[in-house]
């Protein structure tokens, strides 16, 4: 008899101990994907011209812990951090059809560079919110500096406006792995399907 009142004495302890491990952590949901706009849309750019990017997500996102399940306006600007891969296309490689390159600029008419602590060699962007609150916004030039053909392909967070010509057939020389654009990161391996969503281009 002593041993069940010890045990009925002693079971709400360990049950509030089994409900702190369990405990829910509270977060916002991930922000809707970016949608990137080219200014200056074309087929081929010279060596030293500015390609223009324009990118804008909702400023809306779930409160997971909020059982109204209602948007609300996040003001941290991390939260929305953006970004993108862009790849030289390259079809003498083993196993790949892309690689990472180094020689191109940068510049930032809206938000700023994110560094990231790893060596994800992609452009990341720290977004600025828009002055009505609705969206989070960035907006940059590249300049590539050697000649080729490249395509932007998303990291995780956007897709191009399929509204608006995105090149494709600049791939069709390079489309030997089944409609798959393969490129390694770090040493792994990472792959984005066919070419919806991505923008190619060429630079002489």
């Amino acid at each position: 008899m002593k041993k069940y009142f010890r045990f009925l004495i002693l079971a709400p302890c360990l049950m509030a101990v089994l409900c702190e491990e369990e405990a829910i952590v509270c977060g916002f949901s991930d922000p809707e994907p970016y949608t990137l706009t080219v200014e200056n849309i074309s087929e081929t750019y010279t060596l030293g011209e500015t390609l223009w990017l324009n990118a804008q997500t909702s400023s809306m996102l779930f409160d997971e812990c909020d059982e109204t399940e209602e948007l609300v306006l996040v003001t941290d600007a991390t939260e929305f951090r953006g970004g993108f891969f862009l790849l030289k296309l390259n079809n003498e490689l083993t196993g790949l059809n892309a690689e990472f390159i180094d020689d191109f600029e940068v510049e930032y008419s809206l938000g700023e560079p994110f560094l990231i602590p790893s060596c994800l060699e992609s452009v990341s962007s720290l977004p600025v919110l828009a002055e009505d609150n609705l969206t989070y916004n960035y907006s940059l030039g590249i300049v590539i500096n050697t000649p080729g053909d490249y395509c932007i392909v998303n990291t995780f967070d956007l897709n191009f406006d399929i509204s608006l010509e995105n090149n494709a057939e600049v791939f069709d020389a390079y489309n030997t792995l089944d409609d798959k654009i393969k490129f390694d990161v770090c040493g792994d391996i990472y792959t984005r399907n066919g070419t919806e969503g991505h923008y190619f281009f060429s630079v002489q």
